[in-house]
C-alpha cells in the first residue's frame, strides 16, 4: 500500500496529537483529536492510525508510573475490555461511516459534559459502583474504546468510584491499556482497519509523538491546566457538533 502525501500528513498529525494530549489532557485524544481528523481524512483510516499511536504512547510513558497502579482493580476490568474490544470492533467493521461519525460526535458531547462538570465542580461525581462490577465496566469501556477511542473515561469513572487517588488512577489506566491496546490493534488488523503498511507508518512516526509530548509540556508551562482544559473542551464541542450536523 502506498500512501498519498496527505495520508502521510495524517499519520504525523495523529502521532503528534497523541503525544501532545498524553502530556496535557489524555481524554482529548478521543474527544478532540479523533473528531478533528475525521473532518479531513477517511473515518476508518483515522480510527486505525490513532489506535497505533495510543498503543505506542502507552509503552513510552509506563515507566513514569511503574508499580503505582492498583492491579487488583485493573485485573477486574481487563477481561471485560477484551470482550468489549472484540464486540466493538465487530460493530465498527460493519457500521456505515455515517453512523460511525454520528456515534463519535454523540459520545464526545457526553464526555465533554462530564469533563466540564469536573472542571467546574472540582471533580467528577463519585458514583456508587460495586468493585466487582469491573468486568461489566470493562465490556462497556471496551465497546466505547473500539468505536470512539474514549474508553478511558469509562474506566476513570469506575476507578473514581473506588476512591483511587490521582497518580494511582492514571497508572492503573495506563497499565490496563498496556494489556488492552494490543488486542485492539490486533482486532482492527483482523477486521481490515489496519494494514502492515499502516502499522509501519505508525511506528515510523514515533518522533512526532515525542515532539508532541515535549510541546504539550511547554504549552502547559505557559498557561494553567484549567485554562488549557476549557480551551480544549470548547474546541471539542465545536468539532463534535460539526460531526453531528454534517
Amino acid at each position: 500500500m502506498e500512501f498519498t502525501p496527505f495520508e502521510l500528513v495524517a499519520v504525523a498529525v495523529g502521532a503528534f496529537g497523541a503525544g501532545f494530549f498524553k502530556s496535557t489532557l489524555s481524554m482529548a485524544i478521543g474527544v478532540v483529536l479523533v473528531p478533528i481528523m475525521l473532518l479531513f481524512w477517511p473515518t476508518r483510516f483515522v480510527i486505525g492510525i490513532i489506535a497505533i499511536h495510543m498503543l505506542i504512547s502507552d509503552f513510552a510513558i509506563i515507566h513514569r508510573f511503574w508499580k503505582q497502579w492498583e492491579w487488583d482493580l485493573a485485573k477486574l476490568v481487563i477481561p471485560g475490555f477484551y470482550v468489549g474490544i472484540v464486540s466493538g470492533t465487530s460493530i465498527l467493521v460493519h457500521l456505515p461511516d455515517f453512523w460511525i461519525r454520528k456515534t463519535i460526535g454523540t459520545t464526545c458531547l457526553f464526555f465533554i459534559l462530564a469533563q466540564t462538570w469536573s472542571e467546574i465542580r472540582g471533580g467528577l461525581p463519585a458514583l456508587r459502583i460495586s468493585r466487582h462490577a469491573g468486568f461489566f465496566i470493562g465490556i462497556g469501556g471496551g465497546i466505547v474504546s473500539a468505536l470512539t477511542h474514549t474508553g478511558g473515561v469509562v474506566l476513570t469513572l469506575y476507578l473514581l468510584s473506588q476512591r483511587v487517588k490521582k497518580v494511582q488512577l492514571v497508572a492503573t489506566i495506563i497499565v490496563a491499556w498496556i494489556f488492552v491496546n494490543p488486542v485492539k490493534v490486533s482486532s482492527y488488523y483482523i477486521g481490515g482497519l489496519l494494514t502492515p503498511a499502516l502499522l509501519l507508518a505508525g511506528m515510523a512516526s514515533i518522533p512526532f509523538a515525542f515532539a508532541g509530548g515535549w510541546i504539550g509540556r511547554k504549552v502547559l508551562d505557559m498557561m494553567s491546566q484549567r485554562v488549557f482544559n476549557f480551551s480544549i473542551l470548547g474546541l471539542a464541542t465545536v468539532t463534535a457538533v460539526r460531526l453531528l450536523w454534517e
